[in-house]
């Protein structure tokens, strides 16, 4: 039997399902996850359906997590964890309090979990896989799914132009199309921007520094933040912000987070990044990855390490 068959049967003997996904959500991560939310409740009703995790500001506009859950609703519950290859990183470890927990994730499988795991690397991201999942199944698929799944294929393939998108990709998204959600207003609101948020990109642009290999960085430092008046939840929005910049091969972005410590995304074009993030403790996809570090020395270590991979790599 297939995986979305073997899904769908556990899906249907348990009365309730709590849905779990990564901690520091993207748009992926909320897709995947409020999708199926949203999938089960419209072809099954009478079950108890949660996402659990911590709202992320950028992202309420796709919708917004369950209230924090108390510890005896895992009991006899069936957990999905969706877009989390490794299982320090699911946000909130009571997941293993379900009776029999579930993973669907597009990335390679660092730490191996669940009862039944569906880890696809071909598929562009999570929320495709779920997608793929209802058109398999031929679930009904209402338009609040298909809005919150198509955004998180959306921003996982940086909008269909990503290398991992295929045919299967562009099939999922005519099902979602199909049911007439409002992609007008999704796309709005998804690259709606204000001045501030220009003058702070600019700022951010102004500093960034490139290496001799084409090593783009840049800082996004607590006096930014502040003087902005950003939530440090909203972080991670600036990932792709020396994308498409002639000369740059690998973009990395450090970006201040509340504890202190640093956010880390690694972006390239053609060359396998996220080894250096697994080896700073994070980990993802060969030409997109995260990591945390404690500090800006650290910080510089990891450009250090992505000059020499392109020194390495320089003719390749």
């Amino acid at each position: 039997m297939n995986k979305p068959a073997l899904i769908r049967d556990q899906i249907e003997k348990f009365e309730r399902i709590i849905i779990h996904r990564h901690v520091i959500p993207d748009g992926d991560a909320y897709g995947s996850q409020l999708g199926l939310k949203y999938l089960i409740t419209s072809n099954y009703p009478n079950k108890e359906v949660y996402v659990q995790g911590e709202d992320i500001n950028y992202l309420k506009f796709i919708g917004l997590m369950d209230k924090p859950i108390a510890d005896e609703l895992y009991k006899n519950a069936l957990v999905i964890v969706t877009d989390c290859g490794n299982v320090e990183r699911i946000d909130d470890q009571r997941f293993s309090l379900a009776s029999k927990i579930i993973k669907i994730d597009h990335h390679p499988d660092a730490t191996p979990f669940g009862d039944i795991s569906w880890v696809d690397t071909s598929f562009t991201s999570a929320s495709e896989m779920v997608g793929f999942m209802a058109k398999e199944l031929d679930w009904e698929i209402s338009k609040e799914a298909a809005r919150v799944i198509y955004h998180g294929i959306v921003t996982d393939s940086g909008r269909f132009m990503f290398r991992g998108t295929t045919s299967r990709t562009f099939e999922v998204a005519a099902t979602l199309f199909a049911t007439g959600f409002d992609f007008e207003e999704l796309y709005h609101t998804m690259y709606e921007r204000t001045f501030t948020d220009l003058e702070l990109e600019s700022e951010l642009i102004s500093n960034a520094k490139i290496t001799e290999y084409g090593v783009g960085y840049i800082v996004l430092t607590d006096e930014m933040v502040k003087k902005y008046n950003l939530r440090y939840d909203e972080n991670g929005k600036y990932s792709n912000l020396l994308k498409g910049i002639k000369g740059i091969h690998i973009w990395l972005t450090f970006a201040i987070r509340e504890d202190g410590r640093y956010r880390v995304e690694f972006r390239a074009n053609n060359i396998q990044i996220n080894q250096i993030a697994v080896k700073w403790g994070g980990g993802g996809h060969a030409l997109a990855a995260g990591a945390i570090v404690d500090n800006l020395d650290q910080a510089l270590q990891i450009v250090e390490d992505a000059n020499q991979l392109m020194k390495e790599n320089k003719g390749n």
